[in-house]
């Protein structure tokens, strides 16, 4: 009995208390600053801005998203409540050791944070979400405080002028072009990647919901157009994510004769061969690693995405 009481409080004290980094001043913290030089490129276009309900049009310039980090509250654009925009660079980020991206929102207080989700795409079609955690355990009113030791894995954990850091082995991805941002409606509503409900300072209005300063590349790679797959409606594929297999489908001309069926991760190496027979096949997918693929079938290709 003493036992399980022990484990109640360690379980009550993790959710009160948090385990995440602190704010971006304080010792531990994971924030990077605006002006730091390992940030070697910038967001340079966008596309699919959306903006949520209750934002001014003066909030709606996307471009402010684009370029250096401003690290003030005027400067950038605001996504409105359940608003989304989608960044692209001029270079591919890669994976490398530790984070290989950074977004900065304008917080303009350590705990003033409007949180968004943040996710990640190779060809700006499929998109995988990064992990996300929130134990703020109680509503926040409109301008209420988040504590940054309790949420992590959003876009805006720290303050205008300091930058999340995001590292693709939480989403088993080599290189990605894409970065969409999403809006979380915080009034509990929304749910955390353990399905814990998500509370941020709400309602908020005129600039409501995620405001965008920008978005920096840690380690970045050259574009190689080679494997930039243009998607090809010959072939369907589903699930789409895939988790313990996919079917493939073929049509229009592929649908006439047998065709052999590879696939390659995206560096390139060959994971599965195989021979497709009346345009339909079922391939095993359980215990590949997480991330994009692309399927090759004759001159077609197209991606797709496992994820366990």
């Amino acid at each position: 009995m003493q036992h399980f009481s022990l484990i109640l409080i360690l379980f009550f004290s993790f959710q009160t208390f948090g385990q995440f980094a602190p704010q971006a001043t304080a010792e531990g913290t994971t924030a990077i600053s605006k002006d730091s030089s390992i940030i070697v490129v910038w967001a340079t276009a966008y596309e699919q801005y959306i903006a949520g309900t209750d934002v001014d049009e003066q909030w709606q310039d996307a471009s402010q998203a684009l370029g250096p980090a401003e690290g003030t509250s005027s400067n950038i654009v605001s996504l409105g409540r359940g608003g989304q925009i989608t960044l692209s660079f001029d270079t591919l980020i890669v994976n490398r050791p530790g984070a290989d991206f950074v977004c900065f929102e304008n917080g303009f207080t350590p705990n003033f944070l409007e949180l968004g989700w943040v996710e990640v795409s190779y060809d700006g079609i499929d998109y995988i979400r990064f992990p996300n955690y929130s134990y703020t355990n109680a509503p926040v009113d409109a301008f209420g405080s988040v504590d940054p030791t309790k949420i992590d894995g959003y876009c805006s954990k720290y303050q205008q002028a300091y930058g999340t850091p995001f590292d693709l082995d939480s989403v088993g991805l080599d290189s990605i072009r894409y970065i969409r941002l999403v809006d979380i409606v915080g009034d509990g509503s929304a749910l955390d990647s353990h399905g814990h409900p998500i509370y941020d300072p709400y309602p908020t209005s005129g600039s409501a919901g995620l405001d965008i300063d920008a978005v920096g590349v840690i380690h970045a790679g050259k574009i190689d157009e080679s494997i930039y797959i243009i998607q090809t409606e010959n072939i369907n594929i589903y699930p789409n994510p895939a988790d313990d297999h996919i079917i493939v489908e073929t049509i229009h001309e592929l649908s006439l004769h047998n065709n052999t069926v590879e696939i390659f991760n995206l560096s390139g190496q060959l994971v599965k061969q195989a021979m497709i027979e009346n345009s339909s096949l079922s391939i095993d997918t359980y215990g590949w690693q997480d991330g994009m693929y692309i399927i090759k079938i004759g001159h077609f290709k197209k991606l797709f995405v496992v994820q366990h």
